[in-house]
């Protein structure tokens, strides 16, 4: 509709124009001797806008003639670009797709006129890695640092990454310690040193580390308390040579004070001090962790700890009877704590009772060994079967524990 009302106007004032210029053509002279020209002025007036529009062209033209090489080399380089920019897109697809000789060629390809070397090298040298070929990916990595040293942090993290992928962890160790020292609050690398120290077995390096992750929130709570947890754990349960209580002591006291009630590290660090000749100092931690925390693995550690006062550890085991009595760990140690106090009469009584509570295989060995000892070899051989048949179901339940305590036991008693 607008463009209707336009063409109208436009031509009702054209008609008018005309109409005038009929009424009044007007009168133009040129003249240089000894040329002279004339002619209206309604003539003269289109004319001129003929010759502007022709002289305009004619520039134009020159114009675009001369401009002809700097634009052919423009067309050229954002054909350039756009071919970079395809091929560094399909190289990505095919990363994606774990393609990686198509990748490694596509980005490659890419390369001469791409304005992002970066990506081209990062993602060639995970192409590379792909296919095994290490050596080249590391080639690729340090053509990225050269190409493109502003972002070492991200060069850096992708070659710890490959590193770790490769199983290459002393050099994935490397790597991270160079890039926490640029930045030390970077979340990605403080949780992947984590993972390192923890595939390497550095427990040390873990426990170093374990303020950091928690200051800087680089692993959840929950996680970096495993990983805690664990590190402590791990190194209580280093082998030490018999006569070693300071080496013991101090990685005890390294434990942190939240950490030193769990049982499990309260488990291991008792095993510890019994094999270090210390059971009465066992003996007094298991006892405090007992009264601190009913855990039934420390209770029948206990019954393996060998007090200062044989009488008063087993009045302190039978305090926990009525609140526990349908325990048969407890009972175990029970029967244990009996014999040491010989007693065989009561070790028997709580050995059947654990048993009818279906204590674990190795009560059926200790009473078959209480039974001999005691001439009754007949009802010892009894249990030894029942314990043997406990054990072979429980073989046939989980075919890993074959190679289990129970088992070497259960041979060493026959």
């Amino acid at each position: 509709m607008k463009l209707l009302i336009v063409v109208i106007t436009l031509v009702f004032a054209a008609i008018l124009i005309t109409l005038y210029a009929m009424e009044n053509p007007g009168y133009v002279l040129i003249a240089r001797a000894p040329w002279s020209i004339e002619m209206s002025l309604t003539l003269f007036i289109p004319l001129m806008i003929a010759a502007f529009f022709l002289l305009y062209l004619i520039l134009f033209l020159i114009i675009r003639l001369w401009r002809i090489p700097r634009d052919v080399g423009r067309w050229r380089v954002r054909r350039h670009a756009r071919e970079a920019r395809g091929a560094l897109i399909q190289g990505l697809t095919s990363l994606a797709e774990s393609n990686w000789v198509e990748a490694e060629s596509k980005l490659l390809g890419g390369m001469r006129h791409g304005d992002t070397p970066l990506l081209n090298y990062l993602g060639a040298a995970i192409a590379c890695e792909g296919q095994g070929n290490i050596e080249k990916r590391d080639e690729y990595l340090a053509l990225a640092h050269k190409n493109a040293p502003q972002y070492d942090l991200a060069i850096g993290m992708t070659q710890a990454h490959l590193q770790h992928q490769a199983h290459q962890l002393e050099q994935s160790l490397a790597t991270l310690n160079e890039l926490r020292s640029i930045a030390p609050k970077h979340r990605q690398v403080l949780k992947l040193l984590a993972q390192v120290y923890l595939e390497l077995r550095d427990w040390t390096g873990l426990i170093d580390l374990i303020p950091d992750l928690r200051q800087h929130y680089a692993m959840t709570a929950q996680e970096i308390e495993a990983l805690e947890l664990q590190a402590h754990r791990e190194l209580l349960k280093l082998s030490l040579p018999s006569g070693s209580p300071g080496v013991l002591e101090k990685a005890w006291n390294a434990v942190p004070k939240s950490l030193r009630r769990h049982p499990a590290l309260v488990a291991i660090y008792a095993r510890q001090l019994i094999q270090q000749n210390e059971s009465a100092r066992a003996e007094s931690v298991l006892h405090a962790a007992v009264e601190d925390g009913w855990d039934p693995a420390l209770v029948e550690l206990y019954g393996q700890a060998a007090g200062a006062n044989a009488a008063e550890q087993l009045e302190t085991a039978e305090g926990w009877l009525p609140a526990h009595g349908e325990d048969p760990r407890l009972l175990l140690t029970l029967a244990r704590l009996a014999q040491h106090n010989h007693q065989e009469a009561k070790a028997r009584a709580y050995y059947e009772r654990c048993l009818a509570l279906r204590g674990p295989a190795e009560a059926y060995r200790e009473l078959g060994e209480l039974l001999e000892r005691a001439g009754d070899k007949e009802q010892a051989l009894t249990y030894y079967r029942r314990g043997l048949e406990m054990y072979a179901s429980e073989l046939r339940a989980a075919p890993a524990r074959g190679q289990g305590p129970v088992a070497s036991r259960f041979r060493a008693a026959r």
